[in-house]
């Protein structure tokens, strides 16, 4: 899928029949098309919902956001793609925020909330003087 930021087709959902190394593990009759991954709505055995947000992605993040209350998409639901270079510069200059690493919720993570929020002041009080 295209990043939203540099334009670049370089975020892959894995088990699309593009990665080469996948289609080698995966037979070519079980093999899903990107399209399909990123459409993709089933429910599971276990009531919950199977969807791109729960996907393998190669290179960077691909998500459903949900538009709320008082944007001109109100109950609209956008898949966004972002390649990890993009991640990684735009949380340099506080475009994008760190919000928290649910797998290691360890001490680093609170660090980079923080230096996150630090950025993001800055930012805020840079562009008021301007």
């Amino acid at each position: 899928m295209y990043c939203i930021c540099c334009k670049k087709n370089n975020v892959i959902p894995f088990g699309y029949a593009y990665d080469s190394r996948q289609s080698q593990k995966i037979p070519a009759d079980k093999l899903e098309t990107e399209e399909d991954i990123l459409w993709k709505k089933e429910k599971r055995k276990d009531d919950s919902l199977s969807n791109v947000n729960n996907e393998m992605i190669n290179n960077g993040i691909i998500q459903i956001i949900d538009a709320g209350y008082g944007s001109k998409h109100d109950g609209d639901q956008i898949i966004l793609a972002i390649c990890d270079n993009c991640i990684k510069q735009n949380l340099e200059d506080a475009t994008l925020l760190y919000y928290y690493n649910y797998m290691i919720p360890d001490e680093w993570s609170r660090r980079d909330i923080e230096k996150s929020k630090q950025k993001y002041r800055r930012r805020k009080n840079l562009d008021d003087l301007v």
